[in-house]
């Protein structure tokens, strides 16, 4: 074992997540010592639930499932789009109220890509968000925000005008725009975790859509021991992978 890994290990190890690790760990072999074995075996069960829950891996394979259904897109070569609807998630807010790149804001940043490449005539934004202290954050804004410092004129951004609480508000909201405008070739981008269950709602709701898939998460990793500790990147990804699962299955 090299020092590099030995440190990293180490120092996982010391973080809240790697010392409640640690705890419960210490807590089965604990009781199994004193001959206590159910609750010897509950803590080995809450330790190894909660590593499957931290884990990198776990967390990767997850993602790397939901974003199989998806074909990635070249920007050079795709076929131009009368309108590419990205969906809302891209920002966040500074401590100042100001918007910022968040997680997802590959979204935003493929989106401009393709304005600049002439691949699409017209970007769409959507969403709204309660989790901002000042009040309810208008994500549509904050993505004409951020697209106009990435060179994108106002003239190439349409920004939903109704309240779009979820991704099936977004996507009923998207498909009048479509009647309205008469777009005929239209992209939808977002996450490429999170397309395969917008795809479904759009289905529903008759809107025709090439998936566009940025901020890719699903990748391989080759092993290394302290990815085996549980850590904020494995909680991450396992939590946003079975998000999607539950969206699908009640349809949000």
């Amino acid at each position: 074992m090299s020092r590099f890994v030995l440190e990293k290990t180490l120092g996982l190890l010391a973080m809240p997540a790697g010392l409640i690790w640690l705890f419960l760990l210490a807590s089965a072999a604990l009781t199994l010592l004193r001959k206590q074995r159910l609750p010897a075996a509950l803590f080995l069960a809450a330790a190894l639930l909660y590593a499957a829950a931290g884990n990198v891996y776990l967390g990767s394979a997850l993602m790397a499932r939901l974003e199989a259904a998806v074909p990635p897109v070249d920007v050079a070569t795709v076929t131009p789009f009368d309108a590419v609807l990205v969906l809302g998630g891209g920002s966040q807010e500074d401590p100042f109220g100001r918007p910022e790149a968040g997680l997802a804001s590959d979204r935003l940043v493929l989106a401009a890509r393709l304005w600049h490449a002439g691949k699409a005539q017209v970007l769409v934004a959507s969403g709204m968000s309660r989790d901002s202290a000042a009040g309810v954050r208008n994500l549509g804004e904050e993505s004409r925000v951020l697209w106009r410092s990435l060179g994108v004129p106002d003239t190439a951004i349409l920004v939903v005008a109704e309240p779009c609480w979820n991704t099936r508000d977004e996507i009923l909201a998207d498909r009048r725009l479509q009647l309205q405008h008469g777009w005929k070739r239209v992209g939808l981008l977002s996450s490429a975790s999170h397309l395969p269950r917008a795809l479904v709602l759009a289905r529903k709701a008759d809107l025709r859509v090439t998936p566009v898939g940025a901020d890719w998460r699903g990748r391989p990793h080759p092993f290394q021991l302290q990815l085996l500790v549980p850590q904020a990147e494995g909680f991450l990804e396992v939590q946003r992978a079975c998000w999607e699962f539950l969206g699908r299955r009640v349809e949000r």
